[in-house]
């Protein structure tokens, strides 16, 4: 028996992590379900270890495993051990910041092919506007594991509503040159009118 795959995607302050702690608790607290929450270290929206919504209202946080971005496989041994310590299959794992994880076709594919549902969140698209890692590839996962597609909303600060992650740098529009993944940046959602992207090639 293959799990079901849960993907919610969505630009920034949509509050997609708010929808993956939400599901995470009522998985653990109504169904007494087991659920691992990974977080890629490549994600310093909150402290190491922790998983942390934006969004105040709810679960604001929980604890995560963290592991390096790049070997979303290194999080398998302790999927083994947590399966060895409770006697059984964990039912779910979950992934906040997926665009973020290498190889998360793949990770999130054995999982599924092994019996474990998953749920991942992202952003599909990056800075640029350009394809954010492998969250777009996900969806083929959802339509041949029966799953189900989430996508949430958020607003430009015209009220239109917003498509795209802005990218701030020094309170600038990041330049389309700059590294997809960089410390010390911060973004608002912005709609296709209101996304500035200076040195874009087309």
């Amino acid at each position: 028996m293959t799990g079901r795959l849960e993907l919610i995607v969505g630009p920034m302050r949509s509050n997609k992590t708010a929808e993956l702690l939400r599901r995470v608790e009522i998985r653990r607290q109504y169904a007494k379900q087991h659920v691992l929450l990974l977080k890629p270290s490549a994600d310093t929206k909150a402290a190491a270890g922790v998983v942390e919504s934006r969004n105040t209202n709810g679960c604001g946080k929980m604890e995560a495993i963290e592991f390096p971005f790049v070997d979303p496989w290194s999080a398998m041994p302790i999927l083994t051990a947590t399966e060895q310590n409770i006697g059984k299959r964990l039912e779910c794992v979950a992934i906040d910041e997926g665009q973020f994880v290498q190889d998360l076709f793949l990770f999130t594919k054995r999982l599924l092919e092994s019996g474990h549902d998953v749920m991942v969140s992202g952003l599909e698209l990056d800075f640029r506007g350009l394809p954010f890692g492998e969250m777009l590839q996900l969806s083929w996962l959802v339509r041949t594991f029966a799953g189900n597609l989430t996508e949430l909303v958020a607003y430009c600060s015209c009220g239109a509503k917003a498509l795209y992650p802005q990218r701030f740098i020094d309170g600038k529009p990041a330049s389309y040159g700059s590294p997809v993944i960089m410390a010390g940046d911060n973004y608002e959602p912005r709609c296709a009118e209101h996304f500035v992207l200076p040195g874009r090639p087309h």
